[in-house]
């Protein structure tokens, strides 16, 4: 595991691409889809607030070198890029419990609450990154994303917040992903 989950920095991505699903811990700029479109609405914000010709350039990540746009056509070179950052079910899982011994329950919770489930085979993205980072609104043109609890839609043996026995360690599913 290269990166601890670290609430609001670090995020713990669910990405499906060809019915293969991997967990990622990754810093979170990385997944905002269309950085253009960030870009955009960042200059246009600016300038509703009466600051004009401000050059707004969003720092771009080695991971993101020379891709503006995630999506269909420029996931494959993406995902070489980040494997670095995947980590295995059973990692998250026994990180998860290790962090429920040595760190407050409500810490826990938002580190390991999942920000973002991307399906590239549906071009799909759901977020429950819980600040105003709207990954939602940074999507491709023929991508669709919402702000929507995902985790019914990711397969049971997937699921790092259950552990041996079934039980769901920090309540997230009865609590529809939120506190």
């Amino acid at each position: 595991m290269l990166l601890e989950p670290k609430a609001l920095e670090n995020i713990i991505v669910g990405l499906l691409v060809d019915n293969i699903f991997k967990w990622y811990i990754s810093p979170k700029d990385l997944w905002f889809l269309d950085k253009k479109k960030q870009e955009d609405a960042y200059i246009k914000k600016f300038k509703e607030i009466g600051l004009k010709n401000i050059g707004y350039n969003i720092e771009e990540d080695d991971e993101r070198k020379g891709i503006k746009v995630l999506d269909e056509h420029t996931f494959n070179d993406f995902i070489l890029r980040i494997e670095k950052f995947s980590v295995s079910t059973n990692e998250l899982r026994e990180f998860l419990k290790l962090n429920l011994l040595t760190k407050s329950k409500e810490d826990t919770f938002y580190s390991f609450l999942p920000s973002l489930y991307v399906d590239l085979d549906k071009r799909e993205l759901y977020s429950l990154y819980p600040e105003p980072a709207s990954y939602e609104d940074f999507m491709p043109g023929n991508w669709r994303g919402s702000y929507e609890n995902f985790l019914s839609k990711i397969d049971r043996e997937e699921k790092y917040w259950y552990d041996e026995y079934g039980i769901d360690l920090l309540n997230f599913e009865n609590n529809g992903g939120k506190r």
